[in-house]
């Protein structure tokens, strides 16, 4: 047995690991500035010129920007415009029912899909489960 084969090296030897960093979205909030993860999102409701941030642990944050301004901050996640009042993170939906136009996230809540958004989104949503299952 040589010093290259032998069965402690991982232990002696510390591999620096590169972090994952986790996107992370930062909030104007109460005089303050929030970070949390964009992954946590669940889904953003628009409310006239604010916007309701609904998180994966039932926090909600209410933030003074418009809902097509966080539909260009997020165009390379993985969220879709389902209606001029919801972003919905495709990661959160367990199921959409095409015939209702509904979508159902992880929480239980039911949004509608809008009639002029129905046949882009599916089209979006089916490329996103090909894509899902191609990389699990």
């Amino acid at each position: 047995m040589n010093a290259l084969t032998h069965p402690l090296l991982p232990q002696l030897v510390k591999v620096p690991q590169r972090k994952v960093s986790i996107p992370k979205l930062t909030l104007p909030y109460m005089n303050r500035f929030v970070s949390i993860p964009i992954n946590q999102i669940l889904y953003i409701q628009s409310d006239v010129n604010y916007s309701n941030i609904y998180l994966k642990d039932g926090q909600r944050f209410l933030v003074a920007k418009t809902l097509k301004e966080y539909n260009q901050e997020l165009k390379t996640y993985p969220f879709a415009r389902i209606h001029k009042s919801f972003l919905v993170n495709l990661d959160s939906i367990t199921s959409c029912d095409f015939p209702e136009y509904e979508v159902h996230l992880q929480n239980g809540v039911c949004l509608p899909i809008a009639r002029r958004k129905r046949k882009v989104f599916q089209q979006v949503y089916h490329f996103f489960q090909l894509a899902h299952r191609i990389t699990s």
